[in-house]
């Protein structure tokens, strides 16, 4: 009777760790791109554009995760239809949400919000939106700031934390490649290094 050749264990090992290899790679790959993905606004109360019937007496931002408390870091500036700021306070950092309480919001008209935080990878973000009482009109301009104030906002946003997760993935691959590396000495060796 003819027997059947055996695999060697080498043959049957290699493709398990190359598999094993691919995964590593696509996992390092695509876990930078989300970790340095921005925080985004998905949605707030009044709605972006939405027309109410009376004055809000607060604005509530929501986000994708919860923003980075800090002395600045969040910012929300709000115009009524004739230029004045009707934000009273500090903002209030809720969970992912952002909450400015308003005062004197009666006057009819377009209302302009705007916004900054710190996200959560550290990055300040910002953006604009606007909401009518009433009825819609022309928004009034935002007071400009000088650019060294723009400047001060930027660099009072908390850390960037680019450079940490940078060294970690390196850490991170570097250990992977060490198993990997291992495991196939390992199976060398049983294999009488074939």
């Amino acid at each position: 009777m003819k027997s059947q050749p055996r695999r060697r264990p080498s043959a049957i090992r290699r493709p398990g760790l190359a598999v094993l290899l691919v995964a590593l790679c696509a996992f390092f790959v695509a876990a930078p791109s989300a970790a340095f993905a921005h925080d985004e606004l998905i949605g707030s109360t009044p709605d972006d554009g939405e027309i109410v019937e009376t004055g809000p007496s607060a604005i509530d931002l929501r986000f994708s995760a919860n923003p980075l408390e800090g002395e600045g870091a969040t910012e929300v500036l709000v115009i009524d239809p004739s230029g004045a700021e009707v934000q009273q306070g500090d903002p209030i950092l809720d969970r992912n949400g952002v909450i400015q309480e308003l005062s004197g919001t009666d006057e009819r008209g377009t209302y302009r919000v705007v916004w900054r935080i710190v996200s959560s990878d550290g990055h300040p973000i910002s953006g604009e939106l606007t909401f009518s009482v009433g009825e819609t009109s022309v928004p009034a301009d935002i007071p400009t700031t000088t650019d060294a104030e723009a400047e001060d906002a930027t660099d009072a946003g908390g850390f960037d934390l680019t450079p940490i997760w940078i060294v970690v993935g390196i850490v991170v691959v570097g250990l992977g490649g060490a198993v990997v590396a291992i495991l196939m000495a390992r199976a060398r060796g049983r294999n009488g290094g074939v």
